[in-house]
């Protein structure tokens, strides 16, 4: 026979739940526009159909990569509140420049500025 109250049993402990920010989901959003700038803007100045794919993918993955990696607020390894703001503040500028070869430079130009707001918002 089985003693119930002996304590055999594994009890899962129960976390706090989580919340979710809107300052995270507008700084996701300011990303994901940056990103969709930079590629277009590469995809326009690469000339070629295949070449501006082939530009736009490496700078989607590249970007993706360094966002899930360094940027996310939920990665392992998300850089510091200035690391991050360095990052911002050399990314953003670079699609700014491709998008004003391609004339989506206040778009960039945009895309940055929630990049940067939503960071800071967010850190706080």
């Amino acid at each position: 026979m089985i003693d119930e109250g002996s304590g055999d049993v594994a009890e899962v402990k129960v976390q706090p739940a989580t919340s979710v920010r809107w300052f995270g989901v507008v700084l996701l959003v300011g990303h994901v526009a940056l990103l969709a700038v930079g590629a277009l803007a590469l995809w326009r100045i690469a000339g070629g159909w295949w070449v501006g794919a082939a530009a736009a993918a490496v700078f989607i993955v590249g970007y993706a990569a360094m966002w899930r990696f360094l940027l996310a607020p939920g990665s392992r390894s998300r850089l510091g509140y200035r690391e991050r703001l360095t990052v911002s503040l050399i990314v953003g500028p670079i699609v700014v420049l491709l998008g004003s070869l391609s004339g989506l430079w206040l778009l960039g130009l945009v895309a940055t500025s929630i990049v940067l707001l939503g960071d800071a918002l967010n850190e706080s």
